[in-house]
């Protein structure tokens, strides 16, 4: 689990344009601990560090634990737009997304 955890943090702090050195300070966690997590060198973490560097990779907690095929940079995007609208204009929003993808299916 913390494997697939280090590869989104890496993957989305380099869309983001910020090195190690940067994530950890404006996270306030060690440079160290950034490190071994992309490289999949940690058994545990704690939950108020793993929150702090999601915040600053403008991540959810949850996003570390979604379907793997679903934690693109991409989908993971689309999914927190679409989470942080209000219930009806995400409904149309998908209903119109479905309408369009279908659309390109014929």
């Amino acid at each position: 689990m913390l494997t697939e955890i280090g590869k989104i943090i890496r993957q989305r702090r380099q869309q983001h344009g910020i090195t190690i050195e940067q994530l950890a300070e404006q996270s306030n966690v060690s440079i160290s601990l950034i490190s071994r997590l992309e490289r999949g060198k940690v058994d545990n973490i704690k939950l108020q560090s793993l929150t702090a560097i999601a915040e600053t990779l403008n991540l959810k907690i949850a996003d570390f634990f979604r379907d793997e095929l679903l934690q693109s940079p991409n989908v993971v995007a689309l999914l927190d737009y679409l989470s942080d609208l209000p219930a009806h204009q995400r409904e149309e929003l998908a209903g119109t997304l479905l309408k369009l993808l279908r659309l390109s299916k014929s």
